[in-house]
């Protein structure tokens, strides 16, 4: 979660959750961390190794960074094959 601040007052969670809903924050996609989880799939993606991985396009994941990084894992892919 990010330090964004809520749209949602105290009552108004306590209410969303009383009724069952979870209330999420918006975070912004520059400050996202990549979790080790994230950066095992990227590497599995591009048959490769973690540590192996270029530099990943700032915002992930946003879609444009996510749109960047394809490329990038492709070339990966096709210098594990050759």
């Amino acid at each position: 979660m990010s330090d964004a601040a809520s749209a949602w007052d105290d009552f108004q969670r306590d209410v969303l959750g009383a009724l069952g809903h979870v209330v999420y924050r918006v975070q912004d996609p520059a400050t996202a961390n990549l979790s080790p989880a994230l950066l095992q799939a990227l590497a599995a993606a591009a048959k490769s190794d973690a540590s192996r991985l270029p530099p990943l396009p700032p915002g992930l994941p946003a879609p444009a960074a996510k749109r960047a990084l394809w490329p990038r894992l492709r070339a990966l892919r096709k210098a594990a094959r050759g």
